[in-house]
């Protein structure tokens, strides 16, 4: 995959433009925006991997699940009848064909659609069967505590009845195209917000009044307004991201140290949210995605057996990243076993490298970001990083790192002289943008961030002539 972006008037970025390929390189001084472009791609490459018609007709079932969790606790009890008839029903059945959807053509979505309205029958079929004491009968003694509550049990079946109604009915409007297009819209919009941490979208904006562009060479182009979300994605684009098997940010270890605290947090916000509205944490969406992706055990071999041996091999950590059954990572070494707070944060940065390739997260079809690989390392350590990264890119795993490292772009360098046939599946951009040709000499840029990074140490050194 080669792309070429431009970027305008987003975050720090007024008007640049980035090359992506197998290797992708960011670099520069900090606070010039590697790291915000490393997330604005990984936000829109994620979100146009996933299976977006799946998004949206889950979306669209989502309020009626909702009302059937109200028949819960104290109301199963309240009237005879209810508990059993709703027992009986196929609300489970529902829930079961939602999470199992598989759509990935116009006759799945077809198919899955005459599923969930045959649902739509089934549940309107049995709620009309309920029955409900009339709370005002006159020729029956109800105690008023009784006759409160089955007044609610009474509106919450109106309730229910009125969404099944609605929800057949939109089912029946819906077309395949129609459906990805919405579910794509809102799988962007949410990793924006979750991966930024925004409020709106118009918070990513540099100028309140100009809309904020994203535009991939013979690919696509976003547009976010005031108005909201604009884009067009051509099939080809799509499918290219499509065929990664998972898109992955892997940002600083202090995240991993503190997964218990950010696990309770993530908790907490759920039981705060009401409706539609959400709280932000602070958290960035992609540790969660990442959190559980790491749930799951997959079949199959390890795609890269020999690095992760390697990077967990007594020449390099000795040791590896463990993660227990209900997700409580630690760092085993020599047999003895030790909590990752008190693991060093150079331990977790390449640990959690390879508990990826060893969880199978990181395949050859795998799509990684990387915001500051070095963070924490030993320059020797840091070359291992890069060689690490550099291996999984020629074995077929996209790697796009944001790096202000030295010693890492030296390795480049070194890399690049010795196999220039290398150099073929590089791109390096240098931040801040300075508008020169993406086409230039892979030397001549490299020299000219290399300059840039290491001027605060020559000044230095010169000063202490």
């Amino acid at each position: 995959m080669n792309l070429t972006i431009d970027i305008k008037n987003i975050g720090k970025l007024a008007d640049a433009k980035v090359r992506v390929a197998n290797f992708t390189v960011f670099a520069g001084p900090n606070n010039t925006g590697k790291s915000f472009v490393s997330k604005l791609l990984y936000s829109l490459f994620n979100a146009m991997n996933a299976n977006h018609a799946q998004i949206h007709l889950r979306n669209l079932v989502q309020p009626l699940l909702s009302d059937l969790a109200s028949f819960s606790g104290w109301q199963w009890r309240t009237v005879g009848g209810i508990e059993t008839a709703l027992e009986k029903s196929d609300v489970n059945k529902l829930e079961a064909l939602l999470r199992d959807l598989s759509i990935t053509n116009s006759e799945d979505f077809d198919q899955v659609v005459s599923q969930l309205l045959r649902q739509m029958d089934e549940l309107r079929n049995q709620v009309s069967k309920m029955h409900v004491p009339d709370p005002d009968h006159k020729t029956k003694s109800l105690s008023s505590l009784r006759k409160a509550r089955s007044r609610r049990i009474a509106d919450t079946l109106a309730r229910l009845a009125a969404s099944i109604d609605e929800l057949h009915a939109q089912l029946k409007e819906e077309k395949f195209q129609s459906c990805i297009d919405a579910g794509m819209k809102y799988a962007i919009q949410q990793n924006l917000i979750h991966n930024f941490q925004i409020p709106t979208l118009a918070e990513l904006k540099s100028e309140d009044m100009v809309a904020a562009q994203l535009e991939v060479e013979n690919g696509g182009r976003f547009e976010i307004s005031e108005e909201g979300l604009e884009f067009e994605v051509e099939p080809d684009l799509l499918r290219d991201l499509q065929r990664h098997s998972n898109v992955i940010y892997l940002e600083s270890p202090v995240y991993w140290k503190l997964k218990d605290a950010l696990d309770d947090v993530r908790l907490g916000a759920h039981f705060l949210r009401r409706g539609d509205r959400e709280t932000l944490t602070g958290v960035p969406g992609y540790y969660y995605d990442l959190v559980s992706a790491l749930r799951f055990q997959r079949t199959g071999d390890m795609a890269f057996g020999e690095l992760y041996q390697w990077l967990t091999s007594d020449d390099v950590m000795g040791g590896r990243i463990s993660i227990s059954d209900s997700g409580d990572l630690s760092f085993l070494e020599g047999g003895r076993s030790y909590p990752l707070p008190v693991t060093a944060m150079g331990i977790v940065n390449l640990g959690m490298l390879a508990l990826l390739i060893e969880r199978k997260i990181l395949d050859k079809d795998a799509f990684v970001f990387l915001d500051e690989p070095e963070a924490h390392l030993h320059p020797a350590w840091q070359i291992i990083a890069a060689e690490a990264l550099f291996e999984l890119s020629r074995q077929g795993v996209h790697v796009v790192i944001a790096t202000h490292s030295v010693d890492i772009l030296k390795w480049l360098e070194v890399r690049a002289k010795n196999t220039p046939e290398d150099k073929e599946f590089i791109a390096l951009n240098q931040f801040p943008d300075t508008g020169v040709d993406l086409h230039e000499e892979f030397e001549p840029r490299l020299a000219r961030i290399k300059q840039e990074l290491t001027k605060p140490f020559s000044d230095l050194y010169v000063k202490g002539l």
